[in-house]
């Protein structure tokens, strides 16, 4: 696997780990509710976008804001509809002074981007009257929702956002009402990062909702947001169904049956394993759900006429 590879797999396990440090540490002052912290004044009709993570940059597509941005974080570059040829910048370690001389009028960043940092380098923009935006870290589809409608409001196109998150709650609900109410749910293991460090969810992850609407059920969702159980752990809970996320290059599915430890397993022993898009998975945007549909497809193959 080349380096660029290892590089955004390393982002997405990192974004998954903060997340577990984020609830535990401050959603008590904080819920997928919140408006976000403010740096500056919003109200953005004519933006210049700077967007610092790879869900904002879809959520500003999906906005249809994409001639808007006018730089990106460096994992956010090949996805559709960002323009060609736009900046890509670190945002781990942002140069602050050349964000300054892109002029931008609006810059979007999760709490990601300030973790751990006892001066914030966001500070000094919006001191210079750039609005700064930071959004909350969304562990519910809720949250998602509230994500969108938050930008677009930022960006003055409240409208656009209402109607994305109408659309990705129709779908939603389109795939929950093709399940059958009296369907017995399959046990679900979802691997995020494969051996020797594994790592899964229990509650509080979008991607457990996400299992519960497709018809599913987690076999760690009596656990707390993102950790890493033994491979004991896995066998005794026997999942009918095991998922991975894909990364280029990887292929979990044919590392996961080739585990000798999880032979006995019933996913193993009935060919029940798949891999889901490790973008689609990770990244809290409307895009969620094509991991949605690729979930609820393997649980129920019978929906392929309900989910295109």
């Amino acid at each position: 696997m080349g380096r660029s590879n290892l590089c955004l797999r390393y982002l997405i396990i990192l974004m998954f780990l903060f997340f577990l440090t984020a609830v535990a540490c401050s959603r008590a002052a904080k819920s997928d509710s919140d408006e976000g912290q403010r740096i500056g004044e919003i109200g953005i009709y004519t933006a210049r976008i700077i967007s610092a993570a790879p869900s904002i940059t879809e959520i500003v597509i999906g906005l249809n804001m994409g001639e808007s941005l006018i730089a990106v974080d460096r994992y956010s570059s090949e996805i559709p509809g960002v323009p060609a040829g736009l900046p890509g910048i670190d945002f781990f370690y942002p140069d602050i002074e050349a964000i300054i001389g892109l002029e931008p009028n609006i810059i979007i960043i999760g709490e990601i981007n300030t973790l751990g940092v006892t001066n914030n380098p966001f500070r000094l923009l919006g001191d210079l009257g750039i609005t700064v935006l930071e959004l909350p870290t969304s562990g519910s589809i809720e949250g998602i929702h509230s994500d969108i409608i938050l930008i677009s409001e930022a960006l003055g196109v409240k409208e656009r956002g209402e109607l994305l998150v109408e659309s990705m709650k129709e779908e939603v609900e389109r795939i929950a009402a093709a399940i059958n109410p009296g369907y017995e749910k399959k046990s679900v293991y979802f691997e995020i990062s494969n051996a020797p460090t594994m790592v899964s969810f229990g509650q509080g992850a979008y991607l457990n909702e996400m299992i519960d609407i497709a018809g599913g059920r987690n076999i760690f969702a009596d656990q707390r947001g993102w950790f890493s159980p033994s491979a004991e752990e896995i066998i005794n809970r026997n999942p009918d169904i095991i998922f991975a996320l894909v990364y280029p290059g990887e292929d979990p599915v044919s590392e996961i049956k080739s585990r000798r430890v999880f032979e006995s397993i019933t996913a193993l022993r009935e060919n029940q394993v798949y891999a889901i898009d490790a973008d689609s998975a990770s990244r809290p945007s409307q895009n969620i759900l094509l991991a949605l549909k690729q979930i609820a497809l393997a649980i129920n193959p019978n929906l392929q006429s309900y989910v295109p």
